[in-house]
């Protein structure tokens, strides 16, 4: 009887040492889940300033746009630009890595509609470099590609950004 106590006991002792094992493991995954060190993982309001490339002139007045980058390195966005209606532009996809220690690269497209038929993509390819403050991020450089869906010429464009995290 006493043996029966003992291996039940030290059944008990080895499932919570599992149990325990288990909820830190856990607690390490959802650590690196979340930004780690300010990093670029998460949502973010952005205010973009479009540029003619030629002599960097402004055009336009700044609006903003939602960018919300996830783990793995997919990326989500939507725009305010008063360029598009939002039956006209649809949401941008995409992905990004990290280029540096507190520097990415970004690369979004969307789908332009005409009378609900594609008439152009949009590709959006960017430099975003962190700023001081882990909630801060600066765009110094982003190129505008629009690509006809017939196969007619492309239009480019040049912006400019500045990102505060959604806390």
């Amino acid at each position: 009887m006493k043996s029966v106590i003992c291996v039940a006991f030290y059944r008990l002792v080895l499932a919570g040492i599992c149990a325990l094992l288990l909820a830190g493991s856990a607690g390490a995954e959802m650590e690196t889940w979340a930004p780690e060190g300010g990093g670029l993982e998460g949502s973010w309001t952005v205010k973009v300033t479009q540029h003619s490339c030629a002599t960097g002139d402004p055009v336009g007045e700044p609006f903003l746009s939602l960018l919300t980058f996830a783990r793995g390195g997919t990326l989500v966005e939507t725009t305010s630009n008063p360029m598009f209606f939002p039956a006209v532009r649809g949401a941008g996809h995409g992905v990004w890595s990290a280029t540096g220690r507190q520097t990415y690269r970004a690369l979004s497209i969307a789908f332009i509609t005409q009378n609900g038929v594609l008439a152009k993509t949009q590709t959006i390819t960017q430099k975003i470099e962190m700023g001081a403050d882990p909630n801060t991020f600066e765009v110094p450089s982003a190129s505008v590609v629009f690509v006809p869906a017939d196969g007619g010429p492309t239009v480019t464009g040049c912006a400019t950004a500045t990102g505060k995290r959604i806390e």
